[in-house]
C-alpha cells in the first residue's frame, strides 16, 4: 500500500516537470502548420476593360467592344492581351493574379467589383484604351475612384511614363474617375494606355512591343507601390527551397495560431497533460476508495434495475387480474313484474 502511495506521488511531483517538456517541445497542429506552411502570396486583381461580342441566338446578351480604333483595333481586343501580359509579369514574382475576364466575354462592372472583393485582392489594376472626339489629342492617363487609390495611381503612372515615353505616347498624369470601382477596398488604378482615336496611338497599340511595354510599366508600378511583393517572393522562394519535395504548399493551416509573445511556448499541451497526470495520480493515490465508490455505484444500478423489473411485473400481473374479473361477471337482467290471476279483474 505504502509502495504504490509513493508511486503515486511520484507521478504528481512529476507532472509539472512533463507538462512543461510538453509546452516547449510539443507543437499543437497549429504550431506545426505555422513552422510548415509557405508565406502565403500577395493577391493582385487585373481588370481587363471591355469585352463581349453580339449573337444572333441571344441578341439581348450584353456586350460592350469598347473604342474602336482609327486602324479598325477593338479596345477589348487591346485590353484582354495587355491584361494576359500583366498578369504573366506579375505571376513571374509570384503574386496572385485574379482575372475578371479572360476570354472575349462581357463582365458587368458590379461583378468585376465583387471578383475582386471575393478574393479580397490587395491592389486592382484596370487596362483600358481611351477615345476622343479630337483626333489630335494622346496620352496615356491613370485613373482613380477614390481618395485612397490616389497615392496608388500616381506610382503606376510614374511607371507607365517611363516606359512607354520613349515608344511616343506623353504621360497625361493622374485623373479623378472611374466610378465602376469607387467601392473597392483596395486602392485601383485604371490605366488608358493611349488613344484608339489618334492614328499614331492606334497603330502602336496594334503591335506586340508596345503592349509588352505597358504591360511592363504597369508591373513596375505595381511593385513600386507595394514592395511586399518582392519581399513576399523572397520569402516564397525560400520556403520552398528550404522544403523541397517535404511539404505540399498550402496544404497545412494558416501560419498565424501560435501567440504572439510566447516563443515557441504552447500552454494547451501544459494543460492537457496537467490534467491529465492529475486525474491518474489522483485514481492511483485513492484506488480503493474509488473501487469502493464504483461497487457501491454499481448496487444501486443493480438494485434499481430489480425494481424497475419488479414493477413491471407487478402492472402485468394487475393488468391480468382485472380482465378476468371482467370475464367473469355476467350482465343483471332487467327487472320484470310477474303476472297474477287477479290482474283480469276488474276492482
Amino acid at each position: 500500500m505504502r509502495h504504490h502511495r509513493a508511486r503515486s506521488l511520484h507521478v504528481l511531483a512529476l507532472a509539472p516537470v512533463a507538462a512543461i517538456v510538453a509546452g516547449v517541445l510539443g507543437l499543437t497542429p497549429h504550431a506545426l502548420a505555422a513552422a510548415t506552411k509557405a508565406p502565403p502570396p500577395i493577391v493582385v486583381t487585373v481588370d481587363p476593360g471591355a469585352g463581349g461580342q453580339p449573337t444572333t441566338a441571344h441578341p439581348d446578351t450584353p456586350f460592350d467592344p469598347g473604342a474602336i480604333g482609327t486602324n479598325g483595333l477593338l479596345e477589348k481586343d487591346v485590353d484582354l492581351d495587355v491584361g494576359r501580359r500583366l498578369a504573366s509579369l506579375l505571376r513571374s514574382d509570384l503574386v496572385d493574379v485574379v482575372m475578371t475576364r479572360n476570354a472575349d466575354t462581357y463582365v458587368s462592372a458590379a461583378t468585376r467589383l465583387k471578383i475582386s472583393i471575393a478574393h479580397r485582392a490587395a491592389l486592382v489594376v484596370s487596362v483600358h484604351a481611351a477615345r476622343s472626339a479630337n483626333p489630335a489629342t494622346d496620352a496615356s492617363l491613370v485613373l482613380y475612384p477614390n481618395p485612397r487609390s490616389a497615392a496608388f495611381a500616381q506610382t503606376v503612372s510614374d511607371a507607365l511614363d517611363a516606359q512607354i515615353g520613349v515608344d511616343g505616347v506623353p504621360g497625361g498624369g493622374v485623373v479623378f474617375g472611374d466610378a465602376a470601382w469607387v467601392r473597392s477596398p483596395a486602392p485601383v488604378a485604371t490605366v488608358d494606355m493611349g488613344y484608339l482615336s489618334n492614328r499614331s496611338d492606334a497603330a502602336l497599340m496594334a503591335t506586340a512591343t508596345f503592349r509588352q511595354d505597358v504591360a511592363t510599366g504597369v508591373r513596375d508600378g505595381v511593385e513600386a507601390y507595394l514592395p511586399a511583393i518582392i519581399a513576399r517572393r523572397d520569402a516564397i522562394r525560400a520556403w520552398r527551397s528550404a522544403h523541397s519535395g517535404s511539404l505540399a504548399e498550402g496544404s497545412l493551416a494558416p501560419a498565424s495560431a501560435a501567440l504572439p509573445g510566447t516563443n515557441g511556448f504552447q500552454f494547451g499541451p501544459v494543460i492537457a497533460w496537467l490534467a491529465a497526470i492529475g486525474v491518474v495520480g489522483l485514481l492511483l493515490l485513492f484506488r480503493d476508495a474509488v473501487a469502493r465508490v464504483l461497487v457501491v455505484l454499481i448496487a444501486l444500478v443493480v438494485r434499481l434495475a430489480a425494481g424497475v423489473m419488479w414493477l413491471r411485473r407487478a402492472a402485468i400481473r394487475r393488468r391480468r387480474r382485472r380482465r378476468r374479473v371482467r370475464t367473469d361477471v355476467r350482465p343483471e337482467q332487467p327487472y320484470q313484474r310477474s303476472g297474477s290471476v287477479y290482474d283480469d279483474i276488474p276492482l
